[in-house]
């Protein structure tokens, strides 16, 4: 059917353009070499306007309120736009409304990409200078840890991480440490007492387990030490008869 309607759209214009006046119907119109270019021009005319474009936003964040720059937004295996540093890429996407179109999103590297697509539905705006925004978390897969210690009795102390000094306590026995780590993962902190002159402090070097959670925080850790007293030696009583 299409067929026909574009053969008699053809045969119209070419008739139109040698000054003839086309019979009321036909069939069929023979072409010479020369109609077919004419024919050609007239293709344009004769094919469906083109589809109209709609505005689109993707907007990702790393944690909630943080946009996150450099994402890469991915159509039929083509990267096709970034966010920008506000999080944002911008779409114009050319369809008709009601169509559905699917955005896959690869984060930066040390966050996790989303396993599933973006659909992306096109619907007309009522606010041209608002276009919808299609929201995508990139969860950040490297953590900041700080631990703040709090030795009560443990002054100048060396705390030990993976078998090397990574901080020391003050004279109040506080001390910061920070680590990036994954979500997850657990690591174990130390307090050195092997150095000469702490041998009475108890308990000795004592060992704290810690569990990184899916998000940035401060861990609070309280050691007590005590002095232990040291042995009295009592000299040994003689006992008995006291010679004269």
């Amino acid at each position: 059917m299409r067929l026909r309607i574009f053969i008699h759209c053809v045969a119209r214009r070419l008739l139109f353009t040698r000054g003839m006046k086309p019979p009321s119907s036909f069939r069929s119109t023979a072409l010479s070499a020369g109609a077919w270019v004419i024919a050609a021009m007239a293709l344009a005319s004769c094919s469906d306007p083109p589809s109209p474009t709609f505005d689109v936003v993707i907007h990702v964040d790393g944690d909630p309120g943080q946009p996150l720059s450099g994402a890469t937004l991915i159509r039929d295996n083509r990267d096709v736009a970034a966010t920008d540093a506000t999080g944002n890429a911008r779409l114009i996407i050319r369809g008709t409304e009601g169509m559905s179109f699917d955005y896959m999103i690869r984060c930066p590297i040390d966050y996790e990409s989303p396993t599933k697509p973006v659909t992306v539905v096109l619907r007309t705006m009522v606010d041209k200078n608002r276009p919808p925004e299609y929201p995508v978390a990139c969860a950040p897969q490297i953590r900041r840890v700080v631990v703040a210690l709090r030795a009560d009795g443990g002054q100048n102390l060396p705390v030990i991480y993976l078998k090397q000094r990574v901080a020391i306590t003050d004279a109040s026995g506080a001390a910061t440490v920070l680590l990036n780590m994954r979500p997850g993962d657990q690591f174990e902190l130390g307090l050195d007492t092997s150095a000469k002159g702490y041998e009475r402090l108890r308990p000795q070097n004592p060992i704290q387990a810690f569990h990184v959670n899916p998000k940035d925080e401060v861990i609070p850790w309280n050691a007590k030490f005590t002095l232990e007293q040291g042995v009295v030696h009592h000299a040994a009583v003689r006992r008995g008869p006291t010679p004269l």
